[in-house]
């Protein structure tokens, strides 16, 4: 699966399964995650993209802005997913 930088994904495996994340940017085979909480923007999370499930994008000025190539803070990361939860309907 392709995953672009800023996108919303939703982890399939591992112990944060079922967790919404912001693709940061791609390695290779990997994506490299961050949601601003328990993974900041200054360390994402390596996972393979075949482990997540992309949800799409969200119009979001922090995700904009990622997409751009210029840096976010864990703040905005937070208050971007949190948005995609309530346009999306998830809690």
């Amino acid at each position: 699966m392709e995953c672009a930088r800023a996108q919303i994904v939703c982890s399939l495996a591992g112990r944060d399964k079922g967790d919404l994340f912001c693709v940061m940017d791609t390695d290779g085979v990997y994506l490299l995650l961050a949601d601003g909480k328990r993974r900041k923007a200054a360390s994402p999370k390596r996972k393979k993209a075949k482990h997540v499930n992309g949800l799409g994008m969200c119009n979001d000025p922090a995700l904009a802005k990622l997409s751009r190539g210029e840096g976010v803070t864990n703040r905005e990361l937070r208050r971007a997913l949190a948005a995609f939860r309530a346009e999306a309907g998830r809690v």
